[in-house]
């Protein structure tokens, strides 16, 4: 480690310290930080910067959340705290990360109404391409079991004509839902990642059960509210 990244550290360090004592937590320190290390990670390379960067006073995690600070800096300069900052750069990856997944998802669209890749198309394009056949296989294959699990029934046997048409109803309202959900997720640009989330998924069947689009919205608000908190309250024990 040679004299100018030690002596980067000890400012980070001094900067560092001064930010958790202080109520206040500057914003324009932890800035600071960040535009340290994004100098030293640029002036070390790759084998030297993770030793440097495991002899600072705070983790991984708190180095990339520095350099976030630093990158999104003329875009959070009215932030009054560290957590309000934090929470406006989250809101600026997410639309970020909405805005790319709908660049991919209107390059596959053209890519499948043409057969030909679009001007801009990358290997995550290629990804998200193989991994929507994929889903989309999954999803033909699931109803091609349900159907022919049907079609298999004992025609003489009372009891099984009315199972198998209790399975029937239970199946065709499961491709109702999926079905759904995949509306709902294509209104609400739902990522790609987030297409097969299980959480996603348990809100909108929740909010399927309420009797009017008032109660849905109420219910939004709230679960909004939850999970705001919950963010905040893990956020400060990361800090």
């Amino acid at each position: 480690m040679n004299d100018i990244s030690l002596q980067a550290r000890d400012e980070i360090v001094k900067l560092h310290h001064g930010i958790m004592s202080s109520a206040r937590r500057s914003v324009q320190d932890a800035i600071k930080i960040g535009e340290i290390i994004a100098e030293q990670k640029e002036h070390l390379g790759h084998g030297q910067f993770l030793p440097w960067i495991a002899s600072l006073p705070f983790s991984d995690k708190t180095s990339e959340k520095y350099m976030a600070l630093f990158k999104y800096s003329n875009k959070i300069e009215a932030s009054s705290n560290l957590q309000e900052a934090y929470n406006q750069i989250e809101s600026i990856e997410a639309q970020e990360k909405r805005t790319e997944e709908e660049r991919k998802r209107d390059m596959i669209k053209a890519y499948e109404r043409t057969g030909k890749k679009p001007d801009g198309w990358t290997r995550d394009c290629d990804y998200a391409y193989k991994k929507k056949k994929e889903e989309d296989a999954a999803y033909e294959n699931r109803k091609r079991e349900a159907f022919k699990s049907h079609n298999t029934k004992n025609k003489d046997d009372e009891e099984y004509e009315m199972l198998s048409s209790v399975l029937q109803s239970a199946t065709e309202n499961m491709i109702k839902n999926e079905k759904a959900r995949a509306t709902w997720k294509d209104k609400i640009r739902v990522s790609d990642g987030g297409r097969q989330d299980p959480f996603i998924d348990a809100i909108i069947d929740y909010l399927d059960t309420l009797s009017d689009d008032n109660r849905r919205i109420e219910a939004c608000t709230n679960i909004i509210k939850v999970c705001k908190n919950i963010s905040v309250e893990l956020q400060r024990k990361a800090i």
